[in-house]
């Protein structure tokens, strides 16, 4: 095993755990105070009678609960996502590297010069084996 330490928090796991945790309740507590502001609004306007909607001013309460929380779980699962979006991302910037660099790369990135067959038809242009005498693709020889 590698004397390096790992990058990041020595408690990174309880702090991504304690951010999710407090997420999901402070999200959920600021979904509920707004909902009943919402209910208690909306319950006013099927009847005349009942007058100023007293538990409206909730809603001031709950929709900063709901970006609190909101934010919470975004740094709980800051780490996924990345790692996700690496996932998805970097095989297209290896392949936009190789294209833009004829196969060179970009900084050792997207190198497949040492991938590509050295022949290739001239006139189909597909690759073909270094001892091949005929291309297999159209047939035309090879000189």
């Amino acid at each position: 095993m590698s004397n390096v330490p790992r990058p990041g928090f020595a408690a990174q796991e309880k702090y991504r755990n304690a951010f999710r945790l407090g997420g999901v309740l402070v999200f959920g507590v600021g979904l509920l105070l707004t909902g009943i502001a919402l209910a208690d609004f909306f319950s006013g306007f099927g009847d005349m009678d009942a007058g100023f909607p007293t538990k409206f001013p909730l809603a001031f309460i709950g929709l900063p609960l709901v970006g609190v929380g909101g934010w919470l779980l975004q740094a709980g699962f800051l780490g996924a996502a990345s790692r996700y979006v690496a996932g998805e991302t970097m095989p297209v910037v290896k392949d936009s590297a190789a294209y833009l660099t004829d196969g060179e790369g970009l900084l050792g990135m997207g190198r497949t010069a040492d991938d590509q067959p050295s022949k290739f038809c001239s006139q189909c242009g597909k690759p073909a084996g270094e001892d091949a005498r005929f291309c297999e693709s159209c047939g035309h020889a090879f000189a």
